[in-house]
């Protein structure tokens, strides 16, 4: 991770149903205690 984020950015690679193919999904933590 790039230190200037404020949380870890996390990556999930899923198969598609069909197999030919693959969806990379980004997701970070919510934030919290109004950061």
């Amino acid at each position: 991770d790039d230190p200037s984020f404020t949380a870890p950015i996390y990556a999930n690679l899923f198969a598609d149903e069909e197999g030919e193919g693959h969806s990379l999904i980004w997701s970070r933590p919510n934030r919290r205690n109004g950061e």
